[in-house]
């Protein structure tokens, strides 16, 4: 198993994967840049090693390069491109199969905004936080 080493990098080094299958509404494009704005970058872009292609982050790094940012952290993978297609589908995938504890969901957004911590930087719009 390789060791992970983070690496920071300048945007103009990376593109997007051009046979990304997921899409990011301006919703999704605003969540994660209130996400950016409110926690800085706290995971890596994980990068097909020698092409500057996001594998995992492609929603993250446009949101960056809208906010401004010039540079970010990223994590190279050393594989070839069909492994890289099949990493892509697995990191997306994998996440979307998650549910929601929605009582651990309820109390944990009270506790947020007992705290004055603004709930709506979190992604769920006013409707979606009700039906919580």
């Amino acid at each position: 198993m390789s060791v992970l080493t983070v690496r920071r990098v300048p945007l103009s080094d990376l593109h997007e994967d051009p046979a990304n299958c997921r899409v990011h509404p301006e919703k999704n494009l605003d969540a994660i840049k209130a996400s950016l704005l409110t926690f800085a970058q706290v995971e890596p872009l994980v990068v097909q090693k020698g092409t500057g292609k996001v594998i995992g982050g492609n929603g993250r790094l446009a949101a960056m390069r809208l906010l401004g940012w010039e540079h970010c952290d990223i994590v190279d993978v050393e594989m070839n491109d069909v492994q890289a297609a099949g990493l892509a589908l697995a990191l997306n995938r994998t996440g979307e199969m998650a549910e929601w504890d929605d009582e651990a969901l309820s109390r944990t957004l009270a506790a947020l905004k007992a705290e004055s911590f603004d709930v709506a930087k979190l992604g769920w719009d006013d409707s979606e936080l009700d039906k919580i």
